[in-house]
């Protein structure tokens, strides 16, 4: 009897000693600067400079998976669900592997290129160069186009 309730109190110490060293893991970081609902104002296509307004275009971040949403658009554009990875210092964010959304997750049916166009994407992996974040606006550069978020 003695020999079980010491077990069992170094089994409680021992897993009381895992739960403090993985409390002390450091998770992904997290950036507000462009963490967020935003709503896509308009992008500009780098070949051209020819802009394209957006209207009721919207963009989440949050925690490494990227939205791409119409709401109560006129255009009927599916939405996509995609990872979202940047680095630390928050210079760069790279979206790709976007899906068209189900309910409540994605559908497994991969987005297209021209599914990603209307939100000034051209390719399934693209890499932005972060021109501006500061919590209200974010603008976001790739070698396609220049857009231009606000916070929602």
């Amino acid at each position: 009897m003695k020999k079980n309730l010491l077990r069992i109190g170094m089994g409680l110490m021992l897993s009381g000693f895992i739960a403090l060293i993985m409390g002390a893991c450091q998770k992904a970081p997290i950036n507000n600067d462009f963490e967020g609902m935003w709503i896509l104002e308009r992008f500009t296509t780098r070949a051209d400079r020819e802009v394209h307004n957006c209207e009721r275009m919207y963009i989440s971040i949050q925690l490494w998976v990227a939205e791409l949403s119409e709401k109560q658009g006129t255009h009927g554009y599916d939405s996509y669900i995609g990872r979202c990875i940047y680095d630390e210092e928050g210079e760069t964010i790279v979206m790709r592997e976007f899906y068209k959304r189900a309910a409540t997750s994605d559908s497994g049916i991969a987005a297209t290129v021209e599914q990603l166009n209307p939100w000034g994407i051209n390719t399934t992996e693209t890499e932005f160069r972060v021109v501006k974040a500061d919590g209200k606006r974010l603008i976001l550069e790739s070698d396609y186009a220049m857009l231009e978020l606000k916070r929602f």
